[in-house]
């Protein structure tokens, strides 16, 4: 290393970017930058997701995104599904489920196939749901429901009644 310098990086959080301080290194003999968020250890929370066992893995679909207002009880989930509808030979309907606490939110999607003895192509679409919220949103956590994991959350501006 050939020297620090104390800057400043955007982050991306589960409720859009924040920017946070960090430590820009150079390296001798090269043009590459190196970049450490600057804060302290006990600031920092990690989250190990557990491992994964398809056989006993919680049953629904990951989502990808959700949305919604912070006043609001309806939250749309953004996934990945059958590209047509249950009508549709290979196709699905999607409903979503919230299981709610004062911290988080999980979102569960339940897919409804199309019914007969197909053989189906893996394509994926985007696809989604919305889930109704006993509660407002809040500042709470979305997570989708395989490992846990916070999802990206869009705040739209606009209050819900």
């Amino acid at each position: 290393m050939t020297g620090a310098r104390l800057t400043s990086v955007q982050l991306a959080t589960t409720r859009g970017a924040a920017t946070a301080p960090a430590w820009e290194f150079t390296l001798a003999g090269s043009a590459v930058r190196l970049t450490r968020i600057a804060v302290a250890p006990s600031a920092i929370v990690s989250v190990a997701p557990p491992s994964w066992d398809p056989d006993s893995a919680p049953g629904g679909l990951a989502i990808d995104s959700a949305s919604g207002t912070v006043t609001g009880r309806q939250l749309s989930v953004s996934f990945t599904g059958s590209p047509g509808t249950r009508n549709e030979s290979c196709g699905a309907d999607y409903t979503a489920e919230a299981v709610e606490s004062a911290a988080a939110i999980v979102v569960i999607v339940h897919e409804h196939r199309h019914p007969g003895d197909e053989t189906c192509p893996a394509i994926g679409a985007l696809r989604n749901a919305s889930a109704e919220l006993a509660e407002p949103l809040g500042e709470r956590a979305v997570l989708e429901i395989q490992q846990g994991l916070p999802v990206p959350l869009s705040l739209n501006e606009m209050s819900e009644q």
